[in-house]
């Protein structure tokens, strides 16, 4: 059975070639087992963060404020405490390698986030090649829905459409979900959990 990998990431620019990411959250899925979640920040060198890092992307993801990995080390994964257990780069490459083995990656453009897994990873992609976008999913069933209204003689409302490019917060109020408060937006578990939830609203529950 397929995997199913919630993911989003935090970076400190929008280039997977020449900025890095900083946080990394994968809710991992299994049928019939509970969701596992992992969670890990990798702290960067002060001359990333001054001459290469976008200071905007920095501030979106709060970086100075939430990096939570002490000065002397650089990867740590975070428990359900807050807390760092340090780690080597070259672990969490091999962590992520294993989990991320064949699973479908979920998330609101999953495609960023599996851009910038793939530099981290030397160029290693060991999930299913093809992405999910949980607002692609839900404005396809908000699309679909309103035609089968349509074509069974019902009315159309200017509601029914969808606006493109689409807003994943207002596809996610259409599935029911509420996006992310500003304490926990561009956090990379608490978006990786809001993909997660709009998921499942807008398929009843996947693979459950």
């Amino acid at each position: 059975m397929t995997t199913l990998a919630f993911i989003d990431t935090e970076t400190t620019g929008l280039d997977p070639d020449r900025h890095a990411v900083w946080e990394i959250a994968v809710i991992l899925r299994n049928p019939d087992q509970p969701d596992w979640e992992h969670h890990w920040q990798i702290r960067q060198t002060e001359l990333h963060l001054t001459q290469v890092a976008q200071p905007e992307a920095l501030d979106i993801g709060r970086y100075y404020d939430r990096m939570v990995i002490p000065a002397d080390y650089f990867v740590g994964q975070i428990g359900g405490d807050g807390k760092p257990v340090g780690m080597s780069h070259k672990t969490l490459a091999y962590d992520l390698t294993r989990i991320l083995d064949g699973a479908v990656l979920i998330g609101s453009n999953p495609a960023f986030d599996a851009a910038f897994l793939r530099v981290f990873l030397d160029g290693n992609t060991p999930w299913h090649y093809r992405t999910i976008d949980v607002a692609t999913l839900a404005a396809g069933r908000k699309l679909g829905m309103a035609e089968m209204v349509h074509r069974t003689g019902g009315k159309r409302f200017e509601s029914d459409n969808v606006p493109f490019p689409f807003s994943s917060r207002d596809l996610s109020r259409w599935a029911g979900v509420e996006p992310p408060g500003d304490d926990v937006a561009h956090t990379a578990l608490g978006d990786a959990r809001w993909a997660r939830d709009m998921f499942d609203a807008v398929t009843r529950g996947g693979q459950r």
